[in-house]
């Protein structure tokens, strides 16, 4: 079996943050701009929004939601938390 010298061996490629992703960030808006939908919707601003994911056990503050929701990066666990927050039925939406 012929041997493997380090010189022709390929180093793997670097990874690229999530972020730097188009579609990433195409996505990241799409879910900014669903919250921030369902909030108007409901009448809701960021200060209940808030208090009502801290009754639910989340615990954030006012200004750390403003930050998460600014940047859209945020897990899909914690847009699904805002929204039972929010009380929309996602069952309820089309398919």
């Amino acid at each position: 079996m012929p041997s493997v010298t380090l010189a022709t061996k390929k180093a793997p490629p670097k990874p690229e943050a999530r972020k730097a992703l188009p579609i990433n960030a195409e996505y990241e808006e799409k879910a900014k701009a669903l919250l921030r939908y369902a909030m108007a919707q409901k009448g809701v601003g960021i200060e209940e929004l808030a208090t009502r994911l801290n009754d639910m056990g989340v615990e954030i503050s006012a200004g750390g939601l403003a930050n998460k929701i600014s940047r859209g990066g945020f897990s899909s666990s914690f847009l699904l938390q805002c929204m039972d927050a929010l009380e929309v039925n996602l069952a309820a939406l089309p398919r």
